[in-house]
């Protein structure tokens, strides 16, 4: 991992308050490149956050379908870049047998191109804010919905694991901060 040294105060992310169970809390925590880590139900409010000056870095993962918003904000700038290898992605559920019909299938937006990988057939698809709200999701619905989600949070809520989909992927992520330059130019 090719990553600056200097330490980022406050690093937002993608995450909630159960630990570091989300690619991008994983990642950032690995990283270790920061005082504090932050979790956000969504990228977007931790962008808010920075632009604000609440936090610090936000860290973005390449497969995130809205990357390119926070690349064209003229108050953002990308500080640094790298690879590194995120958690299985899995097909899981409660079932002791992955069933061969199901209701609903959860998952973030960024592993919707997995779904054209799965053997089994479901009514719909529902996006979620993050792997962890997946998982919880499939626990409110054990009998009739699946969980899209990374093998850190279906161990963590006790799902069975049908198939791993990718076994670890080296994802490309971005760290962004507020862009100085267009405040100064501001004042």
């Amino acid at each position: 991992m090719e990553i600056t040294r200097g330490k980022y105060a406050i690093l937002g992310t993608l995450g909630d308050d159960e630990g570091f169970l989300t690619c991008s809390m994983h990642i950032a925590k690995k990283m270790d490149n920061s005082d504090l880590i932050k979790p956000y139900p969504e990228f977007e409010a931790a962008a808010d956050d920075l632009k604000s000056g609440e936090i610090s870095c936000l860290l973005v993962p390449g497969a995130y379908p809205k990357l390119n918003s926070f690349i064209m904000d003229s108050d953002l700038v990308v500080s640094e870049s790298f690879v590194e290898k995120i958690p299985a992605l899995v097909l899981s559920g409660f079932q002791v047998v992955c069933p061969e019909q199901i209701d609903i299938i959860y998952h973030h937006p960024a592993t919707t191109y997995l779904l054209t990988e799965l053997d089994i057939i479901y009514r719909e698809n529902c996006t979620v804010s993050s792997n962890p709200e997946a998982c919880r999701k499939v626990m409110l619905n054990t009998e009739r919905s699946l969980a899209l989600t990374n093998q850190l949070c279906a161990d963590h809520y006790g799902l069975v694991t049908y198939k791993v989909l990718r076994e670890g992927i080296q994802m490309p992520w971005v760290c962004f901060t507020k862009n100085t330059q267009r405040v100064n130019a501001l004042i």
